[in-house]
């Protein structure tokens, strides 16, 4: 119980602290920072969305081994 009690006892003097006039100037407030993360995970949504789609269209222009075998008749040492 005395646990319970120093833990309150400390956590009212740090609320009051934090609402003291001398800690109230900390700063910007965390919006701006917020719309700047936001900002830039979207900018590296469309960063990593383009280089996909310049990739798959990289890989779509190769030509598809499957069918671009040779036919076996004119292979040399191909036996037909």
């Amino acid at each position: 119980m005395q646990l319970l009690t120093y833990l309150q006892v400390v956590i009212a003097e740090r609320i009051g602290e934090i609402r003291s006039a001398e800690e109230r100037d900390r700063g910007d407030s965390p919006v701006p920072t917020a719309v700047i993360i936001v900002g830039l995970a979207l900018v590296a949504i469309a960063v990593l969305a383009w280089a996909s789609n310049l990739a798959l269209d990289f890989m779509n222009a190769q030509p598809d081994p499957a069918t671009q075998l040779p036919n076996p008749g004119n292979v040399p040492g191909a036996g037909g």
